[in-house]
């Protein structure tokens, strides 16, 4: 049995996070005894994303910058062991090998490039503590998008979808323009389809991620951020509906603006926030309760 301080680093499409926590390590399983810290920087990874799907020594620059900053955090922090993982910005990427050993010669951090069902399966790991029920759990990504269905025994379905908040604003929405707001849900619901064989079955619909949490702060003007109250707290489609259309009557910068929106995820919100929408129609559903338990954990605990 040893207890020690832990931490996480999650390299995302949009944003890269960090969470320490103090864990006991017994019989091969970890458990988080005390969250100790988290702290979430925008990147824009996705942004640098290049034709032959490389990242840009910008983005990459970038990137490694926040790290060293989350290392110094650990350092002080008395972290004992520090693990990253990256999703599918760098898991998609050309250069993902080099960027890699760049981010370990330089911060000391190794990074390992986790798959789409891996992704999934850790996140589910993190927020199915949370219900007694079973869940469709959505992730939604900069890049890529999971839905897994289980329950805290046992998951019955995991798969990542080449669907994205990041991905859509650029595929779509290029300099603040939405007239292709309609090919963009069609787009969605086509590469998503298949989670159409939930419509209809019993289950809590759960979202995490910034694109929800951000809903929730924007729908509450939360002019600081509370996770107590965002935690489980549950959105309607008509909620969402109505900061959509908040969105849309304004331009980028207007957005940057808004109380409860982190000024980084402007850019993005309306694309997220269309994923969102388009799900709750597939399926026929009215809510989706928010957890501030995801991935973070589930790294916490499966990641050794």
């Amino acid at each position: 049995m040893k207890k020690y301080i832990k931490g996480i680093i999650d390299i995302g499409t949009n944003s890269c996070r960090l969470f320490l926590a103090e864990v006991e390590e017994k019989n091969n399983k970890i458990e988080i005894l005390k969250k100790i810290y988290k702290e979430t920087r925008i990147t824009k990874l996705g942004n640098f994303i290049q034709g032959d799907t490389s990242i840009a020594k910008e983005g990459i620059d970038k990137l490694i910058s926040i790290i060293k900053y989350f290392k110094n955090i650990s350092d002080e922090l008395k972290c004992e062991k520090i693990i990253g993982f990256a999703t599918s910005a760098i898991r998609e990427s050309k250069n993902k090998e080099e960027i890699i050993k760049e981010i370990l010669d330089t911060t000391e951090v190794e990074v390992r490039v986790i798959s789409g069902s891996q992704e999934g399966e850790m996140t589910f790991a993190g927020t199915s503590t949370e219900f007694k029920d079973d869940i469709l759990l959505m992730d939604i990504g900069g890049g890529s998008t999971e839905f897994i269905y289980g329950n805290g025994n046992k998951i019955e379905y995991v798969k990542s979808f080449k669907v994205g908040a990041v991905r859509e604003t650029k595929k779509f929405f290029l300099n603040d323009d939405y007239r292709k707001l309609e090919e963009c849900r069609e787009s969605v619901v086509e590469r998503i389809e298949e989670i159409e064989k939930f419509r209809g079955r019993g289950f809590v619909f759960v979202g995490v991620a910034g694109t929800v949490t951000t809903n929730v702060s924007v729908y509450e003007k939360m002019k600081e951020y509370d996770s107590d109250k965002v935690h489980l707290y549950t959105l309607t489609k008509e909620m969402l509906e109505e900061n959509m259309k908040k969105y849309l009557s304004l331009n980028l910068e207007e957005r940057m603006k808004m109380i409860g929106l982190q000024p980084e995820r402007g850019e993005n919100i309306i694309a997220g926030t269309t994923i969102i929408l388009e799900v709750m129609e597939m399926l026929n559903l009215d809510r989706i309760v928010v957890s501030e338990c995801d991935g973070l954990e589930g790294a916490m605990i499966n990641l050794k």
